[in-house]
């Protein structure tokens, strides 16, 4: 079963609760089935930013190494921002 509106006042305004699907409007609880309500995938990536950040640091020299540490602070292993730290 999808659950795509509430079955006692028809409204298709539903939220996740506790394991069930509530009804915004009427309160009413249905169990959760999977599919009820729709997820959404967010995907971050940090790659285009640390790739900014390390171009700063090859042009900017006075902020080198603040710049190198915020890179490290997002990902810690990067060789390239540790470079600009010796």
């Amino acid at each position: 079963m999808i659950l795509i509106e509430c079955t006692k006042c028809g409204s298709n305004e539903l939220f996740e609760e506790v394991g069930y699907v509530v009804c915004a409007y009427c309160r009413l609880r249905f169990v959760r089935q999977p599919g009820d309500v729709p997820t959404t995938e967010t995907v971050i990536t940090l790659d285009h930013d640390i790739e900014n950040l390390l171009e700063r640091c090859r042009n900017d020299l006075s902020s080198r190494r603040r710049l190198a540490n915020l890179i490290l602070d997002i990902d810690p292993t990067n060789v390239e921002a540790k470079r600009f730290l010796q």
